[in-house]
């Protein structure tokens, strides 16, 4: 494949990627036309990955330094950048099951000096965590970036993830997790979903209440520390630790169901009419001190392809971080529901807090906020 690569940079890492000249149609590139994938929009996923990995090594990993895996790897890439730009990182094992893969792997390792840290392998992905497991290798943090749904690697992934350690999942199923595909999302995920204005939150909690209760099949438990909705895909943080009580009690507390109420408001609390959604995780979203260590280093990154932006994202998050139990509510859904005129976001939250209540912005919508008010309360600010 030699002859059909290109160079690229990304992060403090040197890639070798197939030429995507050629590959390109209607002014459109799609990574899976390439005979090894590699996605330049994920370069977002990835720069938030290596500051979330870096900020919960030094806040939460157990042991340092640490193990990784990342058995769907492609190019490559994300091995190589946790390697170089996480320096709690000590071994990253990193496979994929295509031959010209694992070749352009064994190229870019040795491109960026890694063969004493990347340790790679041809295999299937959870053959890979199963063996690594199998052989008692102490692996803390797992991550699963799929092209579509993380499902059939989630169990591996758990089961091989130790007491305390970060897993990190991106989902590209978005249709079904938003409740577009309601008979896939019943089959894949164990969920009765529907499409409602907030369904990217609905596709978020839908997907942690999986990952919660395939955890609690391997008496764990699972903390988010970010989760979010990027572009078209889900991307999650959560530590997973080891404990049948808090496996149950998080069963308990934290996986529930959410009603659609009237005006097209959401909720997890009982209110007047709509059906209901789930089960979907009714838990935090967002671990404070978390951001609070992103926001402080990525001074520090600013390298990053995407720095600004993930600078932005990480603030919005921070003071969504106070409401993350109230579901969020989309001015524009409740104005269409009342028939009245949208009125700005900015106007929506002054007004409830006037009113002595808290309300922020959401990552979720442009038009979305949270807030400790009542329905009734909300409502009545669209009401002339």
């Amino acid at each position: 494949m030699s002859s059909g690569l290109v160079v690229t940079r990304e992060g403090k890492a040197l890639i070798y990627i197939p030429d995507p000249r050629g590959l390109v149609s209607a002014g459109r590139l799609e990574p899976a036309w390439m005979p090894v994938f590699y996605n330049p929009a994920m370069e977002f996923n990835r720069d938030l990955s290596v500051l979330a990995l870096s900020s919960y090594a030094s806040l939460y990993a157990p042991k340092r330094p640490f193990s990784l895996a990342e058995p769907l790897a492609a190019t490559g890439v994300r091995c190589i950048r946790y390697a170089l730009e996480v320096e709690e990182v000590g071994r990253v094992f990193c496979g994929d099951i295509e031959e010209e893969a694992y070749r352009l792997m064994e190229r870019n390792v040795a491109a960026n000096g890694l063969w004493h840290k990347v340790i790679i392998q041809r295999s299937e992905a959870n053959a890979l965590l199963y063996g690594l497991k199998g052989k008692r290798v102490p692996v803390l943090s797992v991550d699963i970036d799929p092209y579509g749904s993380p499902v059939p690697f989630l169990d591996a992934a758990i089961s091989l993830i130790g007491n305390g350690g970060l897993l990190m999942v991106t989902a590209t199923d978005t249709a079904v997790l938003e409740g577009a595909r309601r008979a896939k999302a019943a089959r894949r995920y164990g969920c009765r979903l529907f499409k409602i204005p907030q369904s990217k939150e609905v596709a978020v909690r839908a997907l942690l209440s999986y990952i919660a209760r395939a955890a609690a099949r391997h008496d764990k438990w699972i903390k988010p520390l970010l989760s979010v909705f990027v572009d078209y895909y889900v991307r999650l943080f959560l530590v997973v630790g080891r404990s049948s009580s808090k496996s149950q009690k998080m069963l308990e507390e934290k996986v529930g169901m959410l009603r659609l109420c009237k005006n097209s408001i959401a909720s997890f609390d009982s209110c007047e009419g709509g059906e209901e959604i789930g089960p979907l995780w009714t838990g935090e979203l967002f671990d404070e001190a978390l951001l609070q260590d992103m926001l402080a280093k990525i001074r520090a990154r600013q390298y990053l392809g995407s720095y600004e932006r993930l600078a932005r994202l990480l603030e919005v998050a921070r003071e969504e971080a106070r409401l993350q139990r109230a579901f969020h509510q989309r001015t524009d859904a409740i104005a269409a529901s009342l028939k009245t005129r949208t009125p700005k976001l900015e106007e929506i939250i002054g007004r409830l807090r006037e009113r002595g209540y808290d309300a922020t912005p959401t990552l979720f919508s442009p038009t979305g906020f949270r807030s400790d008010a009542p329905p009734e309360e909300i409502v009545s600010l669209f009401v002339r």
